[in-house]
């Protein structure tokens, strides 16, 4: 009797487990325009990006990510409205005489005028992909003055080498640490903006994110690692890496931005240096994948478990590069977190701005892998992918 039972309501409950796996989506194209649409009407304000869950403010990273994401779906208009109210609010031309964002605006006005450097990259790598796109030199004239004044405030050299500044540089300053932040560190970036100013400053520092990712990663020595990169870190004036005060080394939910940056690079300009690092990550993520994605301490065995989209879009963008096995799971468990609203996604939650900024990349990834020419170039058997909106 009992049997028969538990028959009939596993047949009952079957029909249930069915939908719940066909409705995840798979086509990325959709996925890719729902997500878009949900941004759009619950992130945007004319032209500003709000924060719901940090009373309704803005920072200047959701500016700079939203007009990249702009460019990237061929929305001008957006793209444009984004552009005017980041001039007239969170530039800092008038201000502080330099082309840098204001980090933070609140209850209608700026409330914290100190850039964040990983915005302002972000912003001007968004206004030449614009300029590529659309051909309206505005954009272009914009981003080499924002890069002029990145160059001029947010680097520095120490011990010979040029290191990338989390926020403009304080004058005069001796015998301290200088904080770093390892995921505002963007290759690609940073190649294009050599492409467009002829700087050979963007390529030390090219450099210089190779070289301090691989003492992350490969020799960690003191600052021991488990496979990840910390969130922060510091540097003394001898050029040698050291923890910053008040900050733990953890990956979380700053140093999971890494594994996109990296990728990109890697998709972008075939640089073996980020396959390496990418293959550094997609070991770990292979470790990781038996249990839930988690943030770690990187100096003991402690960590908080983290099953959200974005930390599966990292792990994705590193074990698909490596070629690991295990690309399509972790593609399938983050299509898991979409969230259907009428006829838009969003990822986890409708009002998590950081998360739907950025899980969505795997998507755009797939779309232009899917479009490849015969003109793009090889990976042992493989084709590289080919992003049009670079004009490469």
């Amino acid at each position: 009797m009992k049997t028969v039972f538990f028959r009939l309501l596993l047949l009952a409950v079957l029909p249930f487990f069915l939908i719940n796996c066909s409705t995840v989506p798979q086509n990325p194209e959709e996925i890719s325009l729902k997500s878009w649409s949900h941004f759009k009407h619950r992130f945007l304000r004319s032209g500003r990006v709000i924060r719901p869950t940090n009373n309704n403010d803005t920072v200047s990273e959701g500016e700079a990510y939203v007009m990249l994401r702009a460019v990237l779906m061929n929305d001008r208009e957006t793209f444009n409205n984004c552009l005017s109210w980041t001039e007239a609010v969170l530039s800092r031309k008038n201000s502080h005489g330099d082309r840098l964002l204001a980090w933070h605006f609140e209850n209608g006005h700026v409330s914290d005028t100190v850039a964040a450097s990983d915005a302002d990259i972000d912003y001007a790598f968004s206004l030449i992909l614009a300029y590529r796109t659309w051909h309206d030199k505005r954009y272009l004239q914009i981003a080499r003055e924002v890069l002029a004044s990145v160059l001029d405030h947010e680097t520095a050299l120490i011990n010979g080498r040029l290191y990338f500044l989390p926020w403009p540089s304080r004058k005069n300053v001796t015998n301290e640490l200088v904080a770093l932040n390892p995921s505002y560190y963007a290759p690609s970036h940073f190649k294009l903006f050599y492409e467009v100013s002829a700087d050979n400053r963007w390529i030390q520092l090219t450099d210089t994110t190779y070289d301090l990712l691989e003492k992350l990663l490969v020799s960690p020595g003191k600052l021991k690692e488990r496979g990840f990169v910390p969130d922060w870190i510091a540097i003394d004036k001898q050029g040698n890496l050291r923890t910053l005060p008040g900050k733990p080394l953890v990956y979380g939910w700053d140093a999971v931005r890494v594994p996109l940056r990296i990728a990109a690079d890697y998709y972008l300009y075939d640089d073996q240096r980020a396959l390496s690092i990418l293959r550094c990550f997609s070991g770990s993520f292979e470790k990781e994948f038996s249990s839930n994605f988690s943030i770690y301490s990187c100096t003991d065995s402690t960590k908080k478990s983290y099953e959200n989209a974005l930390f599966y879009s990292a792990a994705y963008a590193a074990t698909e590069a490596a070629g690991s096995s295990i690309a399509p799971k972790i593609l399938l468990r983050l299509r898991k977190c979409i969230r259907m609203n009428g006829n838009s996604f969003y990822y986890n939650s409708p009002d998590d701005y950081y998360i739907n900024s950025l899980s969505w990349l795997p998507e755009y990834y797939l779309i232009n892998k899917s479009k490849m020419t015969d003109t793009s170039r090889p990976l042992d058997s493989e084709k590289k992918l080919s992003f049009q909106w670079l004009g490469r």
